[in-house]
């Protein structure tokens, strides 16, 4: 057997390994809930913090989708692998060469991690709206809750009226609501679910109120006030790094340039003189 074949008969039966360990490890963290008693569901959220087990803090980093979106990323990695593995099997198989080996098999691992590198971009601006959006849905719910709306007909109301990533947490939560959850796992799964600053510091001050009673429209417009600051200390973080970003096309772009229509034009005439 050529030097091509045993190592794609290598990477084949690592990744078929790692493919039957991941789908055994993601099959146990994503039970469902409804399959648990009441006992173990209620250990599961003191251990992961998300009700049911739905804890999806793997080796995904920071993909934390829904068990049927794992599923289907893991069966993009799957599918993607195995096709550019056909591919490039019949592509190197033909000639056989140490530099196609390793193009082969960069080729497979990238098939392999690029699914997993769009999902992770995707987590991470659905996480930046949810932010985002969070910040202005506040105000809205302290106007809510002073004309007499409780907190879940508030969060309802905004789920009802806007098409965005914090609305359909919202439609979220107040399903887990209307299927019997206490609202302590509701909060508990909205926060597992986006567990971005913002929103935990949102949960956090929900909770708090719960148990201590205070004013519900008090906490909201002071919690408008945090995020306010974390927008404004975000926006302040992101402007303090353009002048470190601007730096290399300016000195790759704009200062060549700059010296040839300065200095191009006394060249030409001191090599005319000369």
């Amino acid at each position: 057997m050529s030097l091509v074949g045993v190592l794609m008969v290598a990477l084949g039966a690592t990744l078929a390994t790692r493919t039957l360990v991941d789908a055994r490890q993601r099959r146990i963290a994503l039970t469902p809930s409804m399959a648990v008693s009441a006992g173990e569901s209620s250990e599961r959220v003191n251990r992961s913090g998300v009700p049911g087990g739905q804890s999806r803090r793997e080796a995904l980093g920071l993909v934390e989708g829904t068990p049927e979106s794992i599923q289907r990323l893991m069966r993009r990695q799957v599918t993607s692998t195995v096709i550019t593995g056909a591919v490039v099997a019949m592509l190197v198989g033909s000639q056989p060469t140490a530099v196609g080996a390793l193009a082969a098999l960069g080729a497979v691992a990238g098939a392999w991690q690029i699914p997993l590198i769009s999902a992770r971009r995707r987590e991470s601006e659905r996480r930046t709206a949810v932010d985002r959006e969070l910040t202005d849905a506040i105000g809205e719910m302290v106007m809510g809750v002073e004309a007499g709306l409780t907190l879940d007909a508030v969060i309802t109301r905004y789920a009802e009226r806007h098409r965005n990533a914090l609305a359909d947490e919202f439609r979220h939560f107040g399903g887990t609501l209307r299927a019997g959850r206490p609202r302590t796992d509701a909060l508990a799964e909205l926060r597992g679910r986006t567990p971005s600053p913002i929103m935990r510091s949102f949960v956090s001050a929900v909770e708090q109120n719960m148990v201590l009673g205070t004013p519900l429209a008090a906490v909201l417009r002071k919690q408008a006030e945090v995020t306010r600051r974390h927008r404004r200390q975000a926006a302040e973080t992101r402007a303090a790094g353009v002048s470190m970003k601007m730096i290399f096309p300016t000195v790759f772009c704009i200062l060549p340039v700059l010296m040839i229509v300065v200095v191009g034009p006394a060249i030409v005439k001191l090599v005319d003189v000369l």
